[in-house]
């Protein structure tokens, strides 16, 4: 299948009569992006990826964690996997990154798999030690999964796999339940001499909370990021390891957990969500990130199983012009109405705008010279991009909307 990427309905329009909501400024700020961040993906092997292999190469996506969710702690490795999972990366230019089955394997059978692709050349270095703990016991009956035992454990896995590959990464603990300070801060006092990439879960909604509580939750990731990074540095939190420099990583996150369900999912409220989470992400300096899911895994993925497109890819599209520079935006609306995030590539300045409102909402920007080029996708047209270009330093954005504002400036 092959899909029209940007759908245009393109009209040129003067500015608007009537007076702007909020002007809009391009802040001092230079802000880097870690190569590793934006649109990292979690992928599995039942996904649909080369009928969509041209959509997905259009959002640059830096890497691949594998296998995508607990499909992992129920299903060993096997070399069939790992290559079906390099064709993949090979494909996207992606990292891939693999998880150990820690529920239902050991050690052994880690060290057979970083054996195994040192033997056979494959450019796999990332190992995810298990995947959500906290939940072995809750939900799989392992009341044994305590997190002093899972700290303990992973002590044994790095130490062994390192012995194969003492360039491999491993990572851990995978919590869910952000903030989880309890298994966090119990792994960090254990394995924080043995740790390379500190990741958790986050999932902030079961699909049930209304629109505008389900949105609220987005800034809570940078306080999350920031928190975290505070503890790795604590030599009373992470008494081995606090001299390191510990990247972090969201390994899997999305607006709701449930998978069954497409509401918060599939719906234009999870691409206004998404847009603010990954803008957040950028300004907290994250290191790595990976969205649940590339494809049609009930209501996870960009795409569903009949690879009709949701507007989470479209946000990801967006994210992927805005490169690796961003700058902070000066501007003064309120976060429940208008969220802004701002970078520059080249000669062009970009604005990505989420519009919160159910109301369409004029932004001005009086540096920009020359026309402006928005595109953008709302809640009424949520299967394909729009694009509209302005001549004169207004905007009006779409009623419950994530825009993509192009232009340039002296």
């Amino acid at each position: 299948m092959q899909l029209t990427l940007v759908v245009v309905t393109l009209i040129v329009l003067a500015a608007p009569a009537a007076a702007a909501d909020f002007e809009l400024k391009m802040g001092d700020e230079v802000i880097p992006v870690s190569p590793t961040l934006l649109n990292g993906m979690n992928y599995g092997n039942w996904m649909i990826l080369f009928d969509l292999l041209p959509e997905y190469k259009e959002l640059n996506i830096p890497l691949l964690r594998f296998p995508a969710g607990n499909y992992g702690d129920d299903n060993f490795l096997s070399a069939a996997s790992l290559r079906l999972l390099m064709m993949a990366a090979d494909a996207l230019d992606a990292i891939p990154m693999v998880q150990h089955n820690v529920f239902r394997g050991d050690v052994e059978e880690a060290v057979k798999w970083v054996r195994h692709v040192k033997e056979e050349g494959l450019p796999i270095r990332y190992w995810f030690i298990g995947n959500e703990p906290d939940l072995y016991g809750p939900n799989r009956g392992g009341t044994h999964w305590t997190p002093e035992y899972y700290a303990n454990k992973f002590r044994e896995y790095a130490i062994a796999i390192k012995e194969v590959d003492p360039d491999a990464i491993v990572i851990g603990p995978v919590v869910t339940g952000t903030p989880n300070e309890v298994w966090i801060k119990t792994f960090l006092r254990i394995a924080g001499d043995l740790v390379d990439v500190l990741a958790w879960q986050w999932y902030p909604s079961d699909g049930s909370m209304p629109e505008e509580q389900a949105l609220a939750t987005a800034k809570d990731v940078g306080d999350h990021i920031r928190m975290f990074r505070a503890w790795t540095k604590d030599p009373e939190i992470n008494p081995l390891g606090w001299e390191r420099e510990i990247p972090l990583f969201i390994s899997e996150f999305g607006l709701s957990w449930r998978t069954r369900h497409a509401r918060l999912l599939t719906d234009m409220t999870a691409g206004l969500w998404l847009a603010e989470v990954w803008g957040e992400m950028v300004h907290a300096e994250l290191e790595y990130a990976a969205y649940f899911a590339l494809q049609g895994t009930g209501g996870h993925g960009l795409f569903d199983v009949a690879l009709w497109p949701r507007p989470t890819y479209f946000v990801h599209w967006m994210l992927a012009q805005m490169g690796h520079s961003w700058r902070s935006v000066e501007y003064s609306a309120p976060s429940n109405v208008l969220r802004a995030y701002g970078s520059e590539v080249d000669d062009e300045c970009f604005f990505l705008l989420i519009n919160k409102q159910h109301d369409p909402l004029t932004v001005s920007i009086p540096e920009a010279v020359g026309p402006i080029t928005c595109l953008w996708i709302d809640d009424e047209e949520q299967h394909e991009l729009k694009e509209q270009i302005w001549e004169e330093g207004e905007v009006t954005l779409a009623a419950y909307s994530v825009s993509l504002i192009k232009f340039r400036r002296n």
